[in-house]
């Protein structure tokens, strides 16, 4: 209980300070991060512990040489407190769409495509794009749960799981991606919106393109199919509701952004606790409420793993940028881009995914790169195709990344390695849209 309590006293400090700015609050705030930290560490594995652990010590250690004291040792623990907060808060709208029924009701329709590779094929992918661009990670969670007793196909799954993910890496405001490139080049997330909305559907094109099952397999299969249940009353309506859903919330966004004139980022946590609290008002669902609240408390805790690394990665990124790694990192980040912004892109997929592959996340490398570009000397370089190259490479090396989340869970759903997962299956659909991105900036950057 003293662990979930600090962990939402984190999520309720970062709202506060962000309307109430206040050194008293910063100060709070900075020492309930410390002892959520030191809290959660002792339940991570050995490996996570030391990584952590070290990213920790490191950071304290540069902040000591470079003349810090007290406080200011763990200066930028919260700096990645805006998307651990919608890390934290995102699985609560999934309370909604399970109480209404219209998670079972999506789940119904593929259990009806399992004998047609090619239409399962594109119901994962259509309810994978569906649910991820609001439930981040827990969207593959999710999905795999309830999909896993049919018995699809390891390769057609993880064909699936990456086509239908990967586009909301590059456009939703629920992405760590999207929201931290945003927060450090200080533009609005409505100025992105249409850049990354634009790629997202061509990256869905070019997967459905190269992954969907031939002709020849469907109708092998079709053959065998079984008498399919009739649908549920009422089941096209979910679908709809769910699809209305994931708009209404972007849609939302954007005008709260305008209105408030606040981070997107501190906007989706906030719109995270306001839309199940408003449902179980308006549904009057109250008796739910403490069964709810005990579901998410352990959802919650089983992401002791991010948290810990968000803390101790927000600490480390700060530090780092006192040292001069930093300035050979601007050094570097500057001619490339005084060059041509097709080595500037290539710089930063090498360098961010040979990081990654290194465990280095990109929630430390990425601020690094945005924190090294002068605009003001490359004027010939447009922020958005910045914006959009960083968050294309967080997506890709994420994908391929063995040492990466996302990389890692959709291996496990499937029982198979990393590389296969990443460059035997679905190495031809990466390329692809490498390749695509590349003619994507020079066009961004030509409008």
């Amino acid at each position: 209980m003293i662990r979930f309590s600090l962990v939402m006293s984190m999520c309720f400090l970062y709202i506060l300070e962000a309307f109430v700015p206040s050194m008293y609050i910063g100060f709070i705030f900075n020492l309930v991060a410390v002892a959520t930290f030191f809290a959660l560490l002792p339940s991570l594995e050995w490996k996570g512990r030391v990584f952590t652990l070290g990213l920790f010590i490191t950071g304290v250690l540069i902040h000591y040489t470079v003349g810090d004291h007290g406080v200011h040792l763990v200066q930028g623990i919260t700096q990645n407190m805006a998307l651990l907060s919608i890390l934290i808060l995102a699985p609560l709208l999934s309370v909604p769409l399970n109480k209404e029924g219209v998670i079972n009701t999506v789940i119904f329709y593929l259990r009806e495509l399992k004998n047609n590779p090619r239409n399962t094929f594109y119901g994962i992918s259509s309810f994978m794009l569906t649910l991820a661009p609001i439930l981040n990670m827990g969207a593959l969670r999710i999905v795999h749960g309830f999909v896993e007793s049919i018995k699809f196909p390891s390769k057609l799954l993880s064909r699936s799981y990456i086509v239908g993910f990967t586009p909301a890496v590059i456009w939703s405001p629920f992405f760590a991606s999207v929201g931290i490139v945003l927060f450090y080049l200080d533009i609005t997330y409505l100025s992105y919106v249409a850049v990354g909305v634009l790629f997202a559907v061509m990256q869905m094109a070019v997967g459905i393109f190269l992954f969907r099952p031939d002709p020849v397999e469907e109708a092998v299969t079709v053959e065998t199919k079984k008498v399919l249940a009739p649908a549920k009353k009422g089941s096209k309506r979910d679908i709809y509701i769910l699809i209305g859903f994931v708009i209404g919330l972007v849609i939302l966004l954007i005008l709260l952004e305008q209105i408030f004139q606040k981070s997107m980022l501190l906007l989706v946590s906030i719109v995270c606790i306001m839309v199940p609290a408003g449902w179980v008002i308006l549904r009057n669902q109250k008796s739910i409420v403490k069964e709810e609240i005990s579901l998410y408390k352990t959802k919650m805790l089983s992401q002791k793993m991010e948290i810990c690394l968000f803390l101790s990665a927000g600490l480390f990124g700060n530090a780092v940028s006192h040292t001069p790694v930093k300035l050979l990192l601007e050094r570097t980040t500057q001619w490339s881009a005084s060059q041509s912004i097709g080595l500037l892109f290539l710089f930063i997929i090498l360098f961010v995914t040979f990081m990654a592959c290194l465990g280095v996340h990109q929630i430390i490398v990425i601020p690094l790169i945005l924190t090294s570009l002068n605009f003001a000397e490359i004027p010939n370089i447009a922020v958005a195709s910045v914006a959009f190259m960083c968050i294309f490479t967080w997506m890709l090396s994420a994908a391929i990344s063995p040492l990466n989340a996302l990389n890692i869970i959709i291996s496990q759903c499937v029982q198979k390695n990393g590389v296969t997962v990443a460059f035997r299956w679905n190495g031809i659909y990466f390329l692809s849209v490498t390749l695509m991105a590349f003619v994507y900036v020079y066009f961004l950057n030509w409008i």
